[in-house]
């Protein structure tokens, strides 16, 4: 994993193969609230004995319910990639994000990385993550382990930043966002942009529906969306919030983070400036397309297309 402090990059330049240090305390004390927690342990407990998981090694420090007397999200931004090597626009991209946020500490995680995380911080989740058929699946699963370890903001690398999230993450405990106006959809909330103070009791929502589908054999190939992506956290979601009485998620509005609504590609009289804004179009045209939002803090490209279908 790169650890970099950003304003070292503004200064030096950008080196990701370089050994950084982090420069932030990451580390939250909390404390254990009985909202939830009772039935939500109870059911932890019994999936670790279907999956035979150390449930015992879960740090009991990151599972908690959280309350606004615990801080801020920290200043901390991640972003990940299977490898170092990016491509040309990806680098652009990422580069936008390092100049509106000079002050954050920033950590590029690879495919080895995320397993390493795992491995070290969660073990007795790793024979999931490693049994997860698709690469995408083990990618969407390490976000999650962002939140609960370090917290901060992860965001995909087709995102640009338009300008700092500072303002927007202010007094905000756990945060995500809608990708289309039609917030009823179950792939309305993608798992693009993540943000969250570390250990917020959210994520073990996640983490429970993940391994819920494990348990009940329902991992496949054929739809990570489903077991790990944007439909599973919409469901998390509504979990949580039928279950929380101090409901402290965010979920921010398309136009304030994604910009671009990909449901548009399959609206006559949107696709034109879909394609203006999507980076696997020949109309592809990113100043243009930034034109259109200028509310917005950060807009997607929607470059997974281009991306992640290429081969290793």
């Amino acid at each position: 994993m790169t650890l970099l402090r950003v304003r070292s990059y503004l200064q030096g330049g950008l080196n990701l193969g370089g050994h950084l240090h982090r420069t932030h305390n990451t580390t939250h004390d909390t404390t254990h609230s009985s909202d939830g927690m009772s039935h939500f342990r109870d059911l932890m407990n019994s999936l670790a004995v279907t999956l035979h998981l150390p449930y015992d090694d879960i740090d009991d420090r990151l599972i908690t319910t959280t309350t606004s007397s615990l801080g801020f999200i920290p200043r901390i931004l991640h972003q990940s990639w299977r490898t170092k090597r990016l491509e040309p626009f990806q680098q652009d991209w990422q580069k936008t994000w390092l100049d509106h946020h000079p002050e954050w500490t920033y950590m590029f995680w690879t495919d080895a990385d995320n397993r390493e995380l795992i491995a070290q911080d969660f073990p007795w989740f790793l024979d999931v993550y490693d049994n997860f058929p698709l690469n995408i699946q083990r990618a969407d699963c390490a976000r999650y382990f962002y939140m609960l370890r370090f917290g901060g903001v992860y965001v995909d690398l087709d995102f640009e930043s338009l300008k700092a999230l500072d303002p927007l993450v202010q007094n905000v405990q756990v945060a995500l966002g809608y990708m289309s106006t039609d917030t009823t959809s179950e792939i309305a909330i993608p798992n693009a942009f993540l943000a969250s103070i570390p250990g917020h009791i959210f994520w073990w929502y996640v983490v429970k529906r993940v391994l819920t589908a494990f348990a009940a054999g329902q991992v496949n190939k054929n739809d990570a969306h489903r077991i790990t992506g944007p439909v599973m956290l919409r469901e998390a979601v509504v979990q949580y919030r039928d279950s929380c009485q101090n409901n402290e998620l965010v979920i921010f509005a398309a136009e304030t983070l994604y910009g671009i609504d990909f449901n548009w590609r399959d609206d006559p009289n949107k696709q034109q400036l879909f394609h203006v804004c999507h980076a696997a179009s020949k109309e592809f045209n990113s100043t243009l397309c930034k034109s259109f939002f200028p509310n917005s803090y950060a807009i997607t490209y929607w470059s997974g297309d281009i991306t992640w279908m290429k081969p290793k």
